[in-house]
């Protein structure tokens, strides 16, 4: 073996020690050692000639308060022997690679250069057409990068970890520019196809049209999305369920140089670290993050460098060397199957094309042709000459040819036929796709939900719609709350006896936010009565909003049924991303299923301020994708939490925070768990035919109130408890409107842009020749929560203004 490569390893990350390194390679026999069994042999000797060169300084102060001088040295040391010893073990993986693996290594880099040029013909040759016009598809290359290819070739993938019970292998989150990682988990034919499909946006997998990025969870393979950090965040949770099935799988996140600056992939990291998940993290560092140069991007010598601050290894390496890159993914996989955690793993080339087809023109300076070799850049073009011409110099494909060529691995001329074998299998797949059908237009509103009906536009002033409308329903059924008993659960009792019923019934389910776990149990101290039970199911999460929703969305995805929190649903603007445009869009993005419950302590009431007040289910009411319960009862909230759980959608359930405590909601519940209450049903709690008062969460009980006042002047209102948000039990909406003819929408949420005016516009569209009034909404003022408590109450719509409302609306 040759001592200057370890040489030159221990002069990038600690120059301080190159001298002793390369003493103690030479004095433990390193460079007898040309093979991977005697490399692997030299490992010990080494780390023992080492450390005895490395003697600490005596007698220093602690260099921090609690540390001693000796042992800041010795980690110090650890850490640089672990660090040399990683880099003996990818030698000795790299000296074991048969020829048969790197000769799929160069077959697959061709046939990510030659399905990446037919995406580009694609988009400049006008061969698919939507009626009279040209459909180019948006799409992406990853000229230069072909060689992460080789990254997956000692993963768990293939054909052999597919079972009817679902992938059983490793999971990879590829971006953009990762199509020859995706031909390695798949190394099939059909994944060409897939690319292909996605990008013109054809009928069938992966995406039927619905996006236009290439996955295929069914193989390992986790569809990216166009906020980057999403798939970081997904990973960790894949990791967390890896990890708490006892399941020797790993998770690999792959992110740009860019993308590394997005807090949730710093979550993401940070996360798996602090757990030691089977998790591995790439940084491609292309040089470019779109436009954006590295030197605008972070002011960091080498991305790895960034491992260090979350106490994980991390090393740089060529991402044009296939040989580099399969010994250094395979030596993180084998760190996370032994228990020690993520690495950081970060590939140094250069992006030769530009951020996407349309942008070659900018990147180069002119649009090329599709070719073998790289093309030529212009003055005119943006991205750094110098680079260019460096990187033009260590194309990857004729370089790792060459390679097995004089090692003897490929005959001459293989190269070449390698090259025309993968354009003929591109161009049968690219003949496919464009004889291939478009989606269906009428599946669009498909998909959303599990379960759910097909989604369309309704035109209520149709004759025959209207034909079918029944103006005389039958009267909703009354579901009264039991009567208050000052012996029975409170609501904050009711939430903890449903978790805890869920994590009886279900091994999958854990609990996961900040401060639940250990010997605290929540802010509010709800959890504190399952800790001796299920303290090892009740996890801390970091203090990150984001990396809570995202590890929920990865552990579903991955088999877990996780109850995430929320320490004040105010506090989910940090996690919207993950909520938004993750949970939401996967089941209509790709078929996946996120069975996960989000708690959402929300609500005023309680003079808490404009931070832990907030009511944020409009924000999520118009999110297709998601579900949204607001329980009011305690019955209802131990129910609620049984359905949120088994259902098969990520539900945010909302709980009251101004009812945890309050004496006058408690109920006796039976020690039994209670059947589920199905989501999208509304309670009748009070039955009247002058007047309808529809409400949720706490206002339930405001309105019940404000009922029970107008009936002592002869007014009889019906109110009815939506209890689900979303799916919406319109039906019963527009029955209770229908038998009253009146109705007065009451919230604790901002009138404008709530529930409330969502619901108004329901009725006066689908009820108006029902109606003898207006339909009347009240809501708090337009404002930001106060804290102080005259403004609270000013601010919060009461008793006497409701009631008010409520009279004037009978006599109008």
């Amino acid at each position: 073996m040759n001592g200057a490569l370890l040489g030159a390893f221990v002069l990038e990350r600690y120059p301080f020690a190159h001298s002793h390194a390369v003493a103690a390679f030479e004095a433990a026999g390193g460079t007898d050692a040309h093979d991977a069994e005697r490399i692997d042999a030299l490992r010990a000797p080494f780390s023992r000639e080492l450390r005895a060169r490395l003697q600490p300084p005596a007698d220093l102060p602690e260099p921090t308060p609690r540390v001693p001088a000796a042992s800041r040295w010795c980690a110090a040391i650890d850490e640089l022997l672990d660090a040399c010893d990683g880099f003996l073990r990818r030698a000795a993986i790299q000296a074991s690679l048969t020829p048969a693996e790197r000769r799929e290594i160069l077959r697959g880099m061709v046939l990510t250069r030659a399905t990446d040029n037919r995406l580009k013909m694609f988009f400049t040759g006008g061969e698919v057409r939507y009626g009279e016009a040209t459909f180019q598809g948006k799409g992406f290359r990853s000229l230069g990068q072909e060689a992460i290819y080789a990254a997956a070739i000692r993963l768990r993938r293939g054909a052999s970890y597919k079972a009817d019970a679902g992938w059983r292998g490793d999971v990879v989150a590829p971006l953009i520019r990762d199509l020859g990682f995706v031909l390695a988990m798949r190394p099939d034919p059909q994944t060409v196809r897939l690319a292909m499909t996605a990008q013109m946006g054809k009928a069938g997998p992966p995406m039927d049209g619905r996006d236009l990025h290439l996955g295929d969870f069914q193989w390992g393979i986790l569809p990216p999305a166009a906020p980057l950090g999403i798939g970081a965040l997904t990973i960790a949770g894949l990791a967390m369920a890896f990890a708490r099935q006892g399941e020797d799988r790993v998770a690999v996140s792959f992110i740009g140089e860019g993308g590394s600056s997005l807090g949730e992939w710093h979550e993401a990291i940070n996360l798996c670290a602090a757990r030691r998940l089977p998790a591995i993290f790439c940084i491609q560092n292309n040089q470019t993050a779109l436009s954006t140069p590295v030197r605008d991007q972070s002011a960091v010598r080498v991305f790895a460098d960034k491992a260090a601050g979350y106490g994980v290894p991390g090393i740089t390496i060529d991402g044009t060397d296939p040989d580099i890159i399969a010994a250094a993914f395979t030596w993180a996989a084998e760190r996370a199957r032994a228990g020690k955690g993520p690495t950081l793993i970060e590939t140094v080339s250069m992006r030769m094309c530009g951020h996407a087809h349309h942008d070659d023109m900018l990147y180069l300076g002119k649009d090329p042709q599709p070719s073998w070799d790289y093309p030529p850049m212009t003055e005119q073009g943006y991205a750094n000459q110098e680079l260019y011409e460096y990187w033009s110099r260590r194309d990857p494909l004729p370089a790792y040819a060459a390679r097995l060529q004089a090692e003897g691995v490929i005959a001459a001329g293989d190269f070449d036929r390698f090259k025309r074998a993968a354009e003929a299998l591109v161009e049968e797949q690219a003949r496919a796709v464009i004889e291939a059908p478009w989606p269906d237009a009428d599946t669009v509103g498909d998909g959303v939900l599990a379960g759910d009906r097909r989604r369309t536009r309704v035109e209520f002033l149709d004759p025959a719609v209207r034909a079918a409308v029944d103006y005389d329903p039958p009267s909703l059924p009354l579901e009264p709350i039991a009567p208050r008993d000052p012996k029975g659960s409170t609501f904050l009792d009711a939430v903890m006896m449903g978790i805890g019923d869920a994590l009886r019934a279900d091994p999958r389910v854990f609990v996961y936010g900040e401060d639940v776990g250990g010997p605290y149990g929540n802010a509010f101290l709800l959890l504190r009565p399952l800790l001796k039970e299920f303290g090892e199911r009740i996890l801390n999460s970091p203090l990150s909003e984001a990396a809570v929703i995202g590890v929920c969305v990865g552990a579903a995805l991955g088999g877990q049924r996780p109850i995430g929190e929320m320490q004040f649903n105010d506090f989910v603007a940090t996690g919207f991303n993950q909520l938004v445009n993750n949970a939401a869009k996967i089941r209509y993005r790709w078929g996946g299923s996120v069975p996960m419950v989000l708690r959402m302590p929300w609500g005023g009431l309680r003079h808490a301020g404009p931070y832990h007040s907030q009511n944020t289910e409009p924000w999520f009411y118009r999110t297709p994708g998601l579900k949204i319960v607001v329980p009011s009862t305690p019955a209802d909230a131990r129910a609620l939490m049984a359905s949120a759980v088994a259902d098969p959608d990520p539900v945010l359930y909302y709980e009251h925070i101004a009812l945890y405590r309050d004496p006058r909601v408690k109920q006796i519940l039976d020690e039994l768990p209670a059947p589920a209450l199905p989501l999208g049903k509304a309670a009748l709690r009070r039955s009247g035919h002058d007047l309808a008062i529809i409400s949720y969460g706490a206002y339930v009980h405001t309105a019940l109130a404000v009922a029970e006042s107008l009936a002592s002047d002869g007014v009889q209102a019906s109110v009815l408890d939506l209890r689900s948000l979303a799916p919406l039990d319109r039906d019963a909406v527009l029955a209770v409107t229908r038998q009253c003819n009146r109705v007065l929408i009451v919230h604790e949420d901002s009138r404008t842009g709530g529930i409330g005016e969502s619901l108004a516009a329901i009725i006066q569209e689908e009820a108006f020749e029902s109606l003898d009034a207006p339909v009347r909404v009240i809501g708090a003022l337009d404002t930001p929560v106060p804290y102080s408590p005259p403004l609270e109450a000013r601010f919060l719509p009461g008793e006497p203004e409701i009631a008010r409302a409520a009279r004037l609306l009978v006599g109008y």
